[in-house]
């Protein structure tokens, strides 16, 4: 018997299609986990302990809210590894140029992208920055929080400041 490739790779298609389609011919997906206010408040508590931890400079609490093996990517590209390089990058510069600096942090957007995964996007402002008393200094950080067994941390976060003209 011979076979007809035209016609196998044609009902391959249709049966394909009709696997991954549900009612209404509309592709199905398969269902989000679901995430509870649980996950969505410890994650927003994250951001506000990241305000008050920044705002009382307090470098240890701020780390302590990354992963042992969590990556902060400056805005000026430098990559920190590790809490303690995090803790010590941010302590030293809090002992300096952000001493009496003030952070307010606006969320933008949390996304779950798996069971133990969310994407935070975040607005941030900050002033006192001493080598530019008088400015208003906005970014943008976006955080890769992962859940583990000591629950909710950042794995990984960039900061990306606003060029200068640039409107939100």
């Amino acid at each position: 018997m011979r076979s007809n490739p035209g016609v196998s790779l044609a009902t391959l298609l249709l049966v394909g299609i009709a696997g991954v389609c549900g009612p209404g011919g509309t592709l199905a997906r398969e269902a989000a986990p679901a995430h509870g206010a649980s996950d969505t408040e410890a994650i927003t508590a994250i951001l506000r302990e990241w305000e008050d931890a920044w705002n009382r400079h307090d470098m240890r609490a701020f780390a302590n809210l990354f992963h042992e093996d969590g990556i902060w990517v400056l805005w000026t590209g430098q990559v920190w590894k590790g809490r303690q390089a995090i803790e010590e990058g941010h302590a030293e510069v809090h002992r300096t140029v952000f001493r009496n600096s003030i952070q307010r942090e606006q969320l933008e957007e949390l996304t779950f992208v798996g069971p133990d995964a969310a994407v935070v996007r975040f607005y941030s402002t900050l002033t006192g920055d001493t080598r530019a008393p008088d400015k208003l200094i906005r970014s943008r950080k976006i955080l890769i929080v992962t859940r583990r067994d000591d629950g909710w941390k950042v794995q990984w976060g960039q900061n990306t400041r606003f060029a200068e003209g640039v409107v939100e």
